[in-house]
């Protein structure tokens, strides 16, 4: 990441009242039974903090990490806002490091840097749960990403291994112009 990607998120996130609203990634909710809502989580890439409020909520002491400090700002205001508190760091996702066996719940959606799974993956404690969701090649066809930006097929199901996948789908719903996939596992 750069000044350029921070600037970018930034004017993203101050041209919108919540650019991807307030409610959690469905994913995360659905699963949310599978979630102690104790011990430490880790939201990597986490923008305005709809989720890491979410991990709060649950219990969960919450770390947000993001580029933008206008995303962290929008996270912490809205957390006042709802009595949540969380833990924020304006981080460059490019090099950042993960604490090993630190984190019983990281969240990563929408986000895909690839130098950080093996951190991921050490960064849960055993039983810790990841959460994950991102673009697929599929998104392709709706977008102009570039293809580094996006998952090949199954590479989120097989990105985590030692991980024990609880759930995983990947989904192309064209008349959303949309394709992703999710993945919810637990180490053992």
């Amino acid at each position: 990441m750069s000044l350029k990607d921070k600037e970018k998120w930034n004017a993203k996130y101050e041209s919108s009242a919540c650019l991807a609203g307030r409610e959690p990634v469905p994913w995360l909710a659905d699963h949310a039974g599978l979630l102690s809502g104790q011990g430490m989580a880790l939201d990597i890439a986490m923008g305005e903090g709809r989720n890491a409020l979410f991990a709060a909520s649950l219990g969960y002491d919450v770390l947000g990490v993001d580029i933008s400090d206008v995303g962290i700002a929008r996270a912490e205001s809205l957390g006042r806002e709802n009595k949540l508190t969380i833990r924020t760091q304006v981080a460059d996702l490019d090099h950042y490091s993960i604490e090993d066996d630190s984190y019983d719940l990281i969240l990563c959606f929408y986000f895909l840097n690839r130098h950080l799974f093996e951190g991921i993956r050490k960064g849960l404690r055993p039983g810790g749960v990841l959460m994950y969701e991102t673009f697929t090649v599929d998104y392709l066809q709706y977008s102009g990403f570039r293809r580094e930006w996006v998952l090949e097929k199954n590479e989120l199901l097989e990105a985590f291994p030692g991980l024990s996948v609880l759930d995983y789908r990947e989904v192309d719903e064209a008349e959303n112009e949309t394709a992703y996939a999710s993945l919810v596992a637990r180490k053992e």
